[in-house]
């Protein structure tokens, strides 16, 4: 019989750091990882992502209708159009993209509610935010790291569809066995994402099966049977509407396709009223039959358009023609007022950025802020709605198995403002700064959002130190001793310190007794007096014996 021999290290026990103990872990799942990039679009493939920029209401009209079919690259290149020819719309979406970009994201460990996390979740939520934290861009490729992901989904929520590519990087866990560094396993960690161009993914409409989106490796070649479900933990998808309808026709961005057109032909309508207006009319008179002079004069007229001078014979009679109407009662001019406004409110939930209103510029800051505060929660809560229930369950499950009830939650937690004033008012009103009412040291500290001081560490401002009174001096200039007859005295003074000085004497026994008949009679109660005499001779007698032994 042939010797087998195990791997090195084989009988040494699993690493503490790697394993995480639950009930319902399973087998880790086979994965080939970054190396076979499922979509790799050449570089000759951007020329189909060509669509005209300015378009007419008939081609937008089959633009939009076309969708419902289920092919998504017509629409999604129609708002890259808008995005690309509308400035306010180009603005509006990336102050809402660095507002998701820098909000306060946080990976949460799961725990039952009311109950605080275990040690194997708050380990899973360490290693899912070490994860994605971890992530590289690479501007060369077009590859985004966590940050530039967000940005994409966030873009995803207004244009209705996003399909990201998740690249995945293999690392080795080393160890040392037996004086030698061996692998001991590997691990999967996210490396970047890849988003998707439209013509990779669709909904296929000659299916009998349900109605869902699915991915085409092919790029849209026309191949009906090319169509698949997306493979397990390579994508991210996400999917929004403004409405309850299918979600090829309810993309939030559709409903800013008529402002758009009149943002685009606004400001190339005003763009030919200045060409035909901004310079004056220019008109002059020439004797009748005169072939030669309205030659010469029409020459001339053509050239002062652009010289600023002219010479005409004597006679001739010129006159300059101002455009009566202002600029700004332009029918142009108010187009494209109307597009930027109605971006700002569809976007942004508010016209702050562009016009401040009539008055109460501070209030209308105020609320119009609020409004677009809500706004922004909602596009962060669509992206952690994609991270949470795809992206960290996939971590998790390449690394530690099927998971379903510890997997971490990703989410931006906004913390309400607090008005520090009222606040501080609040704690002065209740008499909590002048100890009327008792509070714990660290819970204060807490409330006003303020590190507590480590004992021994120096403070800005020194806590006073108490000032010792000056002895007594003697009719020699000296100090005098106290006298324990003069204590005794002023105890006899005082009835409170009398009862201390006398109940300090006493023995434990008889204390407790003492305390027993004080609360007793505060309640109202009845004392037997043969019952107290009885009680008082036993502790006497037992305290008695205590200082004997």
């Amino acid at each position: 019989m042939g010797n087998t021999c195990a791997p090195v290290g084989s009988a040494l026990p699993p690493r503490r750091d790697q394993l995480i103990t639950a009930a319902d872990t399973a087998p880790v799942p086979s994965f080939s990882g970054y190396g076979d990039s499922i979509i790799v679009p050449q570089a000759k493939d951007r020329m189909r992502e060509l669509i005209e920029r300015e378009q007419l209401p008939t081609e937008m009209k089959a633009t939009l209708a076309g969708s419902l079919t289920g092919d998504m690259q017509r629409q999604q290149l129609l708002f890259q159009a808008m995005i690309d020819t509308w400035p306010h719309l180009s603005k509006a979406l990336r102050e809402v993209k660095l507002a998701v970009r820098n909000a306060p994201w946080q990976v949460n460990a799961w725990a039952p509610r009311g109950k605080k996390p275990t040690a194997a979740s708050e380990k899973l939520a360490r290693f899912v935010e070490d994860s994605i934290w971890g992530m590289k861009p690479d501007m060369i490729k077009g590859l985004k790291g966590f940050e530039g992901t967000l940005e994409e989904i966030t873009l995803g929520y207004f244009m209705g569809h996003y399909v990201g590519e998740i690249h995945w990087q293999k690392e080795s866990i080393w160890m040392k066995a037996g004086g030698e560094t061996e692998v001991e396993g590997h691990r999967w960690l996210p490396q970047c994402s890849k988003t998707l161009p439209p013509r990779f993914y669709g909904y296929p409409y000659w299916d009998q099966d349900e109605d869902r989106l699915m991915l085409d490796r092919t790029g849209g070649e026309g191949m009906h049977e090319a169509f698949e479900d997306f493979p397990e933990h390579r994508f991210l998808v996400g999917v929004n509407g403004a409405h309850s309808g299918h979600p090829t026709i309810a993309a939030p961005l559709r409903a800013l396709t008529g402002y758009w057109m009149a943002a685009v032909y606004g400001l190339k309508w005003l763009m030919q009223y200045a060409q035909l207006f901004g310079v004056p009319f220019r008109w002059a008179e020439y004797e009748a039959g005169d072939p030669t002079a309205k030659a010469e004069i029409m020459a001339m007229m053509r050239r002062i358009g652009t010289e600023g001078w002219a010479a005409f014979p004597k006679g001739t009679k010129m006159e300059f023609l101002n455009e009566a109407g202002g600029g700004s009662s332009l029918v142009q001019r108010e187009l494209l007022k109307l597009a930027d406004e109605q971006c700002d409110i569809f976007i942004l939930g508010q016209t702050l950025t562009s016009s401040q209103g009539d008055k109460g510029s501070q209030a209308l800051g105020t609320v119009h802020m609020q409004v677009r505060q809500e706004i922004l929660k909602g596009v962060c809560d669509f992206a952690g709605e994609v991270l949470t229930h795809q992206f960290a369950p996939s971590i998790v499950a390449l690394n530690y198995g099927d998971r379903r009830k510890d997997i971490p939650g990703i989410w931006a937690k906004f913390e309400a403002p607090i008005d520090e004033q009222k606040l501080a008012e609040r704690d002065n009103a209740l008499g909590i700064l002048s100890g009327k009412v008792p509070v714990a040291k660290a819970w204060f500290y807490e409330r006003h959002k303020l590190p507590m001081p480590a004992e021994g560490e120096e403070l800005l401002v020194p806590e006073p130190q108490p000032v010792p009174e000056p002895p007594k001096l003697g009719p020699d200039g000296q100090p005098v001793q106290p006298d324990e007859d003069e204590d005794d005295e002023v105890a006899e003074k005082d009835p409170e310190k009398v009862a201390a000085s006398e109940a300090s004497h006493l023995p434990a026994e008889l204390k407790a007794l003492l305390k027993r008949m004080e609360k007793a009679a505060a309640k109202g109660g009845i004392i037997d007096a043969d019952a107290i005499a009885d009680l008082m001779g036993a502790a006497w007698i037992n305290s008695a014996k205590k200082d004997v032994d």
